[in-house]
């Protein structure tokens, strides 16, 4: 009994190690494109306005709970085949039932490493990402409100919900040729220029940035009664861009995809007691809700269908792994993210738990039916 015992613990920490090292491997591959995709769009956004590097630097920083946590479950995939894979094409499992370790007993590590990985993607996606993204926030406004490049591109229209805002030359934090269409007021419309004007930072959270506008001229033109119009000019102006109009390819949102868990759900209890918020907005809430469960936990579906294909009999090698676990990983996505734009459809009706937990559901089905094909085999 006692070599049986020293013949388990040994297979285990085995297992588990090697499990381990390709499962960091893989996180590392999958890490490595995500990171340089997020360098590549806010190269587009930010680098290419000239952005200070520090700030640059510290979005990133704050981006990487989100990397981290959308790349464990699939590196969790994919190690776990390459290594069962390298296993089954040396032939180890063989040498390890040989030593009277049972092929149930290899799960045991199997099913560590995708506790310990659903455990530490669900923190990062939870706890971290929620904190991330206000820092990432509060970084992105200290840029946007220092580096008017970022909003505003000389010789160039820029188009918000209520305004458009045609710039000349933009250099030293001024602006040469300012035209402002502005159409917030209902019934109004304002067409505001500047020869010169100076970007100054506000002090103001809901501020982004302050246009004081040099020897300004504004025309007021009444849309009900066009014979109705106002002319004014004046020796400087300062007009308010919003921080609500600022908002980047890549900036996160502060919605429901951002809170903690228990936040979510006490948002939730909270808007259901109001009875004032529309079953739509409540069904996109609870999807998030179950989108912060599913995604980590997928990483345990994941690891238990590569062991139920590592034992399917036949015998494959790391790359076949690698390949099988790439596709089931697009798949994985795809119904993923398929399910989330059809629960946003604003025509469509489907249940935001459903969509979130149905492809962990099909990874149940199809360990489940390799299973069942292995025993009956």
């Amino acid at each position: 009994m006692g070599r049986l015992s020293f013949n388990h613990k040994t297979i285990f920490v085995y297992v588990f190690r090697e499990l381990l090292l390709y499962f960091i491997v893989s996180f590392l591959f999958f890490f490595f494109i995500f990171f340089v995709n997020q360098i590549l769009l806010m190269a587009e956004e930010i680098l290419s306005k000239k952005a200070p590097i520090k700030d640059v630097l510290l979005l990133l920083f704050y981006s990487l709970p989100f990397i981290i946590a959308t790349t464990a479950p699939y590196a969790a995939l994919i190690g776990t085949l390459m290594c069962l894979g390298r296993f089954s094409a040396d032939h180890e499992f063989i040498s390890m039932n040989a030593l009277g370790v049972s092929t149930s007993f290899i799960l045991i590590p199997v099913f560590a490493l995708g506790v310990l990985v659903s455990v530490g993607s669900f923190i990062t996606n939870d706890i971290l990402i929620p904190r991330g993204t206000i820092r990432f926030n509060e970084v992105l406004y200290n840029i946007a409100s220092s580096t008017p490049a970022l909003e505003l591109e000389s010789y160039s229209v820029k188009r918000n919900e209520n305004s458009i805002v045609v710039s000349g030359l933009i250099k030293d934090n001024s602006i040469h040729d300012l035209l402002i269409i502005d159409s917030s007021q209902r019934g109004a419309k304002r067409f505001l220029s500047s020869s010169k004007t100076d970007v100054k930072k506000s002090n103001d959270v809901s501020i982004i940035m302050q246009l004081e506008m040099l020897n300004p001229r504004l025309i007021n033109l009444d849309l009900n009664n066009r014979s109705k119009f106002d002319v004014v000019y004046g020796e400087s102006i300062t007009y308010n861009v919003l921080a609500k109009d600022v908002a980047p390819k890549f900036i996160s949102s502060s919605g429901p995809d951002k809170m903690t868990s228990y936040d979510l759900i006490k948002d939730i209890r909270q808007k259901k007691e109001a009875g004032d918020t529309s079953p739509r907005l409540l069904n996109i809430y609870t999807m998030e809700l179950h989108r912060k469960f599913s995604v980590p936990f997928g990483a345990f579906f994941f690891v238990l269908l590569a062991f139920a294909i590592s034992r399917a009999g036949k015998t494959y090698d790391q790359s076949t792994g690698f390949i099988v676990g790439l596709l089931i990983s697009v798949a994985y996505w795809a119904f993923l993210i398929g399910g989330q734009m059809l629960c946003l459809e604003s025509g469509l009706h489907i249940n935001g738990a459903l969509v979130m937990w149905f492809p962990n559901v099909l990874l149940v089905i199809c360990t489940s039916v390799i299973a069942i094909k292995r025993i009956f085999k």
